[in-house]
């Protein structure tokens, strides 16, 4: 499930660049909305992959 979690932070990076969190956190946001709890959850730890991600040092 992580490993599948990474992959979809790294698919929304790819698609949205410097948007990516931003998008995953308007997912998340709207599973909160309609207490879907589960899904909530796993875009708020997509966001914080992201995130994570994000403030790695990239080679090259």
């Amino acid at each position: 499930m992580k490993e599948n979690l990474r992959q979809i932070a790294i698919s929304l990076i790819t698609q949205y660049g410097d948007e990516a969190q931003t998008i995953a956190m308007l997912r998340a946001a709207e599973y909160a909305a309609i207490l879907n709890s589960a899904e909530w959850a796993k875009w708020e730890e997509v966001a914080l992959l992201i995130e994570t991600i994000n403030q790695q040092p990239h080679d090259g």
